[in-house]
């Protein structure tokens, strides 16, 4: 799931501008004929670019997946996987390249608005989990008037709509309550908290690696 740290983000954007880095294209890109084989392709590298440990392989399954993704969408722009998979990929690829991050932040946020109209509930209300972490962990500045900039409001209500689509999905009660957290709505925040913890399950540790360290940092604040 797309998670930003924005301190990173805040100290590295002044002396990174310049950094480029290298396209990667998938050998099989040109194969790959179908939706339904570019969506497995694209959801395929976002896990291999999760589960890479080397910056430089991260970023080469991204792009993969990214491309992957915009070859299907140039077939329907309506394909509900391939909008969020491209959404996916290019979180990765945004958490370890930050150069014109928020180009790739509105077209997550546009990509992430159209799979919300289309089908809510898809990957457990994924694009309310996606949108409500953007809204919380971007800067609270940005150089375009046009950028996507911290909204904790914001976050709070997309993260409350994903646990109206998926109540018993254990990642949306825990990233409600660390939106509600910042809000200082503490009670609440605890009582989701409380729900994250009686719903998790050992499968989190694959999709969710870092849960852990992120439900004990939150629970040390509230209880």
């Amino acid at each position: 799931m797309f998670h930003l740290n924005r301190l990173v983000i805040a100290s590295c954007l002044v002396f990174i501008a310049s950094c480029a880095v290298p396209k990667y294209i998938p050998q099989d890109l040109d194969h790959l004929k179908t939706e339904q084989e570019l969506s497995a392709a694209s959801q395929q590298a976002y896990h291999e670019a999760k589960a890479a440990s080397e910056k430089e392989e991260k970023l080469k399954q991204s792009q993969a997946g990214i491309l992957y993704a915009q070859k299907c969408l140039r077939k329907n722009d309506q394909q509900i996987s391939c909008l969020y998979y491209d959404v996916l990929n290019t979180g990765i690829f945004v958490q370890n390249h930050f150069p014109g991050y928020q180009k790739h932040l509105q077209k997550m946020v546009s990509h992430c608005e159209k799979v919300v109209k289309l089908e809510p509930a898809f990957e457990h209300g994924g694009c309310f989990r996606v949108l409500g972490n953007i809204y919380r962990e971007v800067p609270s500045f940005s150089l375009s008037s046009k950028g996507i900039t911290k909204d904790l409001d914001l976050s709070v209500n997309y993260l409350r709509q994903g646990v109206q689509i998926a109540p018993t999905y254990p990642l949306n009660h825990l990233f409600l309550a660390e939106s509600l957290e910042e809000i200082g709505e503490n009670e609440e925040a605890i009582q989701e908290l409380k729900e994250f913890d009686r719903l998790k399950t050992e499968a989190l540790d694959q999709e969710y690696p870092s849960w852990k360290k992120e439900r004990d940092k939150l629970a040390q604040k509230l209880l």
